[in-house]
């Protein structure tokens, strides 16, 4: 349809060609040469043809751009209707052959969009047409006399030879359009299924879109799963190794040591360092650490007790900082370290420190990181106050609650240990059991206040005076004993007597009570005069004894 109405459009072009040498024959012919007679109608006449081809021309322009012109019934009225306009320009108008060629091309046309069956209806009626025309001009040439076509057989034989050459022009284009037509159904019909199938094609590939985001959706998720489930994997490793080292280790030096030694193996950082805070003096002090450099060290624990980790330990709030300004961490300074991350060990009753890892790299941790560090450090403080509580709880099992030395219970479990120590790396092992002399008079005296006051400052002098590897405990009321490691008879008694005097020249002072104390001591060793414990107790014992029965204030050894 649309190339058809392209036709149309030509042949109104045509049309308003054939027009413009309508009007110039009207000018020259008429206007321009007045001579001779003319056989033609008058000008009237011939402008009266003239305006109405140009307006049938307009209005199958206005048909065609309204979308009227192929209405079927439209099509064959204008068709029919346009026949005797053009041929009656041709005889009335003089044009002679112009009216066959627009009359063959308007065959061309109505062949192409009416089919074979009109354009042999139109050729017919064309020549019908014709022949009434051409019997209408002969009319008027002879003066409105009624005359014959058979007058003239030339113009019949002329005539007749058009139409047959139109008739076989209508077979030749009818062929033509079939073909054309029957190409363009075959096309059409292609590419009606080139289309379905481009639409079944856009239709998967719209379908595998979908699955493919699907499966990048889908993987995406997995990925982000994956990464969710190695993260909580490690926390949930590191969290095992230090709720083991929690469970094994009761010494806090040893614990600390352990859990940083698992922050530099899980997170990856060039330095970790625990921070403890001494509540007395409100002052952070470096615990354990993993530098080495001696210059580091120092600005370390020179500069640890900036207003940021302070801050960060009395508000219980996490520190991440991915680009490290020295101005406000100057332990950081000279020591090309760019990030660190910082977390309170505290739990609801202490503010144990900190724990500070560092990098030399920009940007080096994130959220996930600090999620991490935060979990470790609130299981170390709670790590810490539970060895903490232990050490407290070993002390009220092992220590005497008033003098502050061991008891007695535990006592016999290192003269045990030390005896079986002993035997193993054959050494000397001695001991020695103190009385105070007359310690009943200063109760009475005085009062158990007093007497007390006097346990505690012989286990005071006892404490000082003696080396650090000695045990001393409380064994009785008044009775102390003491277990000297690697250490002969004769060392033993020289210690001992030297301890004696120090606490003879002592004087105990209270308010308004002032007194001088005297002990007596009894003193063995392993192996010399016992072979195992409770020997080496006995022959002590019977030692002192003999101190008491000799005057006391004196120290004895077994005869």
């Amino acid at each position: 349809m649309e190339k058809v109405s392209k036709y149309e459009l030509v042949f109104i072009r045509f049309t308003w060609i054939f027009i413009g040498v309508i009007a110039a024959h009207i000018v020259i012919l008429d206007i321009g040469m007045q001579t001779g007679k003319n056989v033609y109608p008058s000008t009237a006449a011939k402008l009266c043809f003239f305006t109405l081809a140009i307006l049938f021309n307009i209005i199958k322009y206005f048909l065609i751009k309204k979308d009227l012109l192929f209405r079927k019934k439209v099509y064959h009225i204008l068709r029919l209707a346009e026949v005797p306009v053009i041929l009656s320009v041709m005889f009335f108008e003089g044009i002679g052959g112009w009216a066959y060629i627009m009359l063959m091309f308007l065959i061309l046309i109505t062949s192409f969009y009416g089919g074979r069956k009109f354009s042999f209806i139109l050729v017919g009626y064309a020549f019908l047409a014709n022949v009434v025309l051409k019997y209408l001009f002969y009319f008027h040439l002879n003066e409105y006399k009624f005359i014959s076509l058979l007058e003239s057989p030339e113009d019949i034989i002329y005539m007749f030879s058009i139409y047959l050459g139109f008739f076989l022009f209508t077979v030749f284009c009818c062929m033509l359009y079939k073909d054309n037509y029957e190409n363009e159904q075959q096309n059409k019909k292609l590419f009606m299924e080139i289309a379905n199938k481009y639409e079944q094609l856009a239709a998967a590939q719209e379908e595998i879109k979908s699955q493919n985001y699907k499966l990048r959706e889908c993987n995406s998720k997995l990925e982000d799963a994956n990464k969710k489930f190695m993260t909580s994997l490690a926390e949930l490793f590191t969290l095992q190794q230090i709720t083991q080292a929690i469970s094994s280790i009761l010494d806090v030096k040893e614990l600390l040591k352990s859990v940083n030694d698992i922050i530099i193996g899980v997170m990856g950082v060039s330095s970790s360092t625990i921070i403890l805070y001494d509540e007395k003096k409100g002052r952070l002090r470096v615990h354990t650490t993993n530098i080495a450099n001696r210059k580091e060290l120092v600005i370390l624990n020179d500069n640890i007790n900036c207003q940021k980790l302070l801050a960060a330990l009395q508000n219980g709030e996490p520190i991440l900082e991915n680009f490290v300004d020295m101005e406000e961490y100057p332990f950081a300074e000279g020591r090309g370290i760019h990030s660190l991350l910082c977390v309170p060990l505290t739990t609801k009753a202490r503010k144990f420190g900190l724990v500070l890892i560092e990098h030399k790299y920009f940007n080096a941790f994130d959220d996930n990181n600090l999620r991490l560090l935060n979990i470790i450090g609130q299981q170390v403080g709670i790590a810490m106050e539970n060895v903490e509580l232990y050490q407290r709880m070993h002390e009220m099992a092992t220590i005497d609650s008033l003098t502050g030395i061991y008891n007695r219970l535990y006592f016999q479990e290192r003269l045990r240990e030390e005896i079986a120590n002993a035997k193993k790396e054959n050494y000397d092992l001695s001991l020695a059991i103190m009385d105070i002399d007359h310690f009943k008079r200063f109760n009475d005296t005085f009062g158990h206040l007093f007497g007390d006051k006097v346990l505690k400052h012989i286990a005071q002098l006892m404490k000082k005076s003696l080396r650090s590897g000695d045990i001393i405990a409380r064994y009785g009321g008044e009775e102390f004993v003491i277990l000297l490691p690697r250490t002969s008879i004769k060392e033993a008694y020289d210690k001992v007597e030297r301890l004696r005097n120090i606490i003879a020249k002592t004087t105990i002072k209270d308010e308004l009570v002032e007194a001088s104390v005297t002990v007596s001591f009894g003193v063995s060793s392993y192996p010399e005069f016992s072979n195992n414990e409770s020997e080496l107790l006995k022959s002590a014992d019977n030692a002192l004894y003999e101190a008491k029965e000799s005057g006391r204030n004196c120290v004895r050894i077994p005869s």
